[in-house]
Order: structure tokens, then C-alpha cells, then sequence
């Protein structure tokens, strides 16, 4: 009788000290899996780099597509509101395609009339005002302008630190600009510098729009959806505006090249977007910012191209400063990027 409670207790105890054992291996750290690298490095392929390039060759010529459409005697409110009109159209079919159409939950209406005013209709309709006062090879280069000023607004809304290899990216893109601003340097009509200083308003609203759509963009809102609600937005914005402004405009017009213009416009913003949306998604947003180096480069071949524009040694030497500033920037994102993998 006593063997078998002996051999019962010592059956308990084994079956205790086995359980104790599988609960202490259930808590010990398993092996870490290997990091995942940075996202900007792991999906970028040839495909996205031709991507990249390929936008970035075409988006100047949006410029030129203003310059002519405004010229030819379109009002530069209504040539932004159709563009915008058409891309949104473009954006919301795709959006029904992947049934990915924009909420209208309250979060989401305000993050599409806040983006599209600041990201859209505002900076849009003040580079189609412009492209006929400023040289296009000049326009591209103060677009570029954005990435350096996003960061500088960052650091105000607390969403960036000081870090070394961004400051000299902000020092690099005010030296730039300084030199563009100067009017003895390179602008045609010295009545140009005025133009120059408004159009910094465009590339400081694309920054604020960066930096409001890290702080109030809806977490559950896909890319084509949230694009189709931004540009949608910005389109019902405009069209008061077009009447308010006295730009009323009716598509298709009586300038047949025009309103071809105005279809262009809306192809390159839609094809914009599409681009960014593929990128993006697999490669990152760092990678896609180079995107920014294309435009300048390809807006200056482009308006000595079509328009036989000229620039002298300044005009060049500022947009390699400010493309170095980019490159400085988008330097410093890879390393933050790649010690948070």
C-alpha cells in the first residue's frame, strides 16, 4: 500500500517538474529571425526604376501643357479644375475596379478636404498661374524645392530629429534657391523675381501636405482610396473657384489644342499618382523621392527642347545644389530607415 502512494507521488512530482519544464521553454526567447532589410532596398526593381524615371521625364511637361494652355486663352482656374476633374475621374474608376472607392467617414471627409486644398487645388492652381510668367526649366526647379522644406515643417510638427545629413540637405537647398532668387543671375525680366518669390508658396503647401498627411491621414484608408477622395475634393474645390475668379470654362472649348492640353494634364497627374501608389507599395517612399531629381534635370532639357529656353552657369549650378540637398535628405532617410529595420 505504501509502495503504490510512493509511486504515485513520484509520478505527480515527475509530471509537476514536466509541466514546470514546458512552461519555463514556452517563456525562454526564441532565435530571432533574420532583420527584414529597409523596404526602399528590398522591392525596388528595374521595373520601378523605369517607372521612376518615366514619370519624372514626363511630369515637366505639365508645365509646358499650362504654358500653352493659358496662353492660348484658357483661365488658369478652370485649365486646374478640369485637370483635376479628369484625373479624379480616371482615380475613381480605378478605385471601382479594386473596390477601393473613398470612405465618407468623418476622418476621412476631413483628411480629403484638408490634402486636397494644400496638396492639390492651392499649389496646382498657382503653377498654372504662373507657368506663364516664369521659364519652365525655372518652375521644375523650385517643385524640387519640396522635399527640403517637408523636412523643415517636420521638425516643427515634432515628426523629425535634428540629424546632421538633412541640415546640410536644408543648407544646400536654401543655397540653391538664393542663387535662383538673385534677378541678375539668370531670369530673363528682372519683374521675374516677384514671380519667384510666389511661386515658393507651391512647394512649401506640397510640404505642409506631407507633413498634415502623417498627422491626420485615417490609418484604414488604401492608397487608390484615399487619392480618389483627394482629388475628388480638390476638384469640387475649384469649381466655385472657377466661377468666383470669373474663369469659366466649358469642356472642350473653342482651342481644339487646348483642350488637349487640359487631357494631357489630366493623364500625367492620374499616370503621377498610378506611379506613386505602385512604387510606393513595394519599394518605399524614400526610393520614390528621386523622383525629385528627374523632374529638374528633365524640366530643364524639356524648356530648352520645346521652347529653346536658356540657362547660364548659375541656373545650373542651383539646381545641382538643390538636387544635392535632395540627395542629402534622402540619404539621411535611408540610414534612419535602415537602424530602425
Amino acid at each position: 500500500m505504501r509502495r503504490k502512494k510512493h509511486e504515485r507521488r513520484q509520478s505527480f512530482q515527475r509530471r509537476r517538474k514536466s509541466c514546470i519544464s514546458l512552461a519555463m521553454s514556452s517563456d525562454s526567447p526564441r532565435p530571432a529571425s533574420a532583420p527584414t532589410p529597409a523596404p526602399e532596398m528590398q522591392g525596388a526593381g528595374p521595373i520601378h526604376v523605369f517607372l521612376m524615371i518615366s514619370i519624372g521625364a514626363i511630369y515637366p511637361l505639365l508645365f509646358t501643357l499650362n504654358n500653352y494652355a493659358v496662353g492660348a486663352g484658357t483661365p488658369a482656374v478652370a485649365f486646374t479644375f478640369w485637370q483635376t476633374f479628369g484625373a479624379a475621374v480616371i482615380l475613381l474608376a480605378i478605385g471601382v475596379m479594386r473596390r477601393e472607392l473613398p470612405r465618407l467617414e468623418w476622418p476621412h471627409l476631413r483628411a480629403y478636404v484638408i490634402l486636397g486644398a494644400t496638396g492639390i487645388a492651392a499649389p496646382v492652381a498657382l503653377i498654372t498661374w504662373l507657368s506663364t510668367k516664369l521659364p519652365v526649366g525655372v518652375m521644375s526647379i523650385i517643385v524640387v524645392m519640396s522635399p527640403p522644406i517637408t523636412y523643415a515643417l517636420a521638425l516643427g510638427f515634432g515628426l523629425e530629429k535634428v540629424k546632421p545629413l538633412s541640415l546640410i540637405g536644408i543648407t544646400c537647398g536654401l543655397a540653391g534657391i538664393l542663387l535662383l532668387i538673385i534677378p541678375e543671375l539668370d531670369l530673363p525680366e528682372s519683374g521675374m523675381f516677384w514671380w519667384l518669390l510666389l511661386a515658393l508658396l507651391a512647394p512649401a503647401s506640397f510640404a505642409l501636405t506631407n507633413n498634415l498627411a502623417a498627422l491626420i491621414r485615417p490609418p484604414d484608408s488604401p492608397p487608390v482610396s484615399l487619392s480618389g477622395g483627394l482629388v475628388s475634393a480638390a476638384a469640387l474645390m475649384l469649381l466655385p473657384a472657377m466661377f468666383l475668379f470669373g474663369h469659366e470654362y466649358v469642356f472642350p472649348g473653342p482651342d481644339t489644342w487646348a483642350d488637349v492640353a487640359i487631357l494631357g494634364a489630366a493623364a500625367i497627374t492620374c499616370l503621377m499618382y498610378i506611379t506613386f501608389l505602385v512604387i510606393v507599395k513595394v519599394a518605399g517612399p524614400v526610393f520614390f523621392s528621386q523622383f525629385n531629381y528627374v523632374i529638374v534635370v528633365a524640366g530643364l532639357i524639356w524648356g530648352i527642347l520645346l521652347k529653346g529656353e536658356s540657362y547660364d552657369l548659375n541656373v545650373w549650378l542651383s539646381a545641382a545644389l538643390m538636387l544635392g540637398g535632395v540627395a542629402f535628405l534622402t540619404w539621411s532617410a535611408r540610414r534612419t530607415a535602415n537602424a530602425n529595420a
